[in-house]
């Protein structure tokens, strides 16, 4: 075991008062990981939901994102770790999305996987839940081999869908989130973390890797204000949401099936799944339902009902706004 790994995450736990929660059953009573997360991050959704469909236990360290906490020095450093041996750069635009592949690694976000089995880190919700799968015996696999090219696609669809600016920005016309999301317009909050970034870099000056790692999640924000909020913007998000939709909408008409590529639920599903139920936490449920959508509105209540749904997302505290 790399002992500065073990020094890393002990930092952060402290940082954070929190020593982790157990989930699931442990014969040996220590798992095999560990994650920092947040509850209403997608991306942690995407990995619980992966864990709690296999029924891997994992220790659970839950990192609040309203007050910063992905900001910690201590968060940063263990994030960095997991960006060097992707071989990813820093990222320095935002895209929109929650994609690493398109947009860099981002050393202030969740989640972050430790594996302590392998002494390993990864840092991209996507590459954490294929992480997981290999781990588990081929019969089992979310992605199975006959089917991973198709799962690949459409993990690619959602891992590039605006759904950072449908959270953040104001939609044109009617806004219909949550109504403690309406008072932002996306620019505040893009520009409240460039502020949070300009703080740490003064005060870990002397620190050459926190100061790159501050400075590439400056520039992003600061990207995000300038570019991902204006009415042209989001009249661009949403309509790629829904022309993701309706694509959608065809594939699963074309099966006549619950799921979209096999009789059971795969990783696509899974993705997919957690992207409409935030979607329609966030008011966007207008896109598929009243019949518009019939397919997808029939994968929606099908995913609702998956226990690893319920158990990641729909009644996990503070998952939903």
């Amino acid at each position: 075991m790399d002992a500065s790994l073990e020094k890393l995450t002990a930092d952060l736990c402290q940082s954070l008062g929190n020593s982790g929660e157990v989930i699931g059953s442990v014969p040996s009573g220590t798992p095999r990981f560990s994650l920092f997360h947040a509850a209403g991050s997608i991306c942690s959704q995407k990995v619980r939901v992966v864990l709690a469909q296999h029924q891997i236990p994992y220790t659970s360290h839950l990192i609040n994102i309203f007050a910063g906490e992905t900001y910690l020095p201590s968060h940063v450093r263990l994030r960095l770790v997991g960006c060097n041996r992707s071989g990813l750069p820093l990222v320095t635009e935002h895209t929109g999305s929650t994609s690493v592949t398109a947009g860099g690694c981002d050393p202030a976000v969740v989640p972050t996987l430790v594996d302590w089995q392998a002494d390993a880190v990864i840092v991209d919700s996507k590459q954490i839940c294929l992480y997981l799968d290999a781990t588990m015996p081929d019969a089992e696999r979310l992605r199975p081999g006959a089917l991973r090219e198709a799962i690949d696609v459409e993990l690619a669809i959602v891992d590039n869908l605006p759904n950072y600016q449908m959270l953040a920005g104001k939609p044109v016309g009617v806004d219909t989130r949550p109504q403690k999301l309406r008072d932002n317009n996306g620019v505040d909050f893009a520009l409240s973390k460039v502020a949070r970034c300009e703080k740490y870099v003064q005060e870990f000056a002397a620190d050459a890797s926190l100061v790159k790692a501050y400075q590439a999640k400056r520039s992003k924000e600061l990207n995000a204000a300038d570019h991902l909020f204006s009415v042209e913007a989001m009249q661009i998000a949403y309509a790629k949401a829904n022309t993701s939709c309706a694509a959608l909408d065809a594939k699963l008409r074309a099966r006549d099936d619950s799921w979209l590529l096999a009789t059971t639920a795969t990783m696509a599903d899974l993705f997919w799944g957690v992207e409409l139920v935030r979607m329609k936490n966030l008011g966007a449920a207008y896109i598929w339902e009243r019949n518009k959508l019939p397919a997808v509105e029939k994968f929606v209540a099908a995913v609702e009902r998956l226990k690893s749904v319920r158990a990641a997302v729909i009644d996990w505290p503070g998952a939903l706004y």
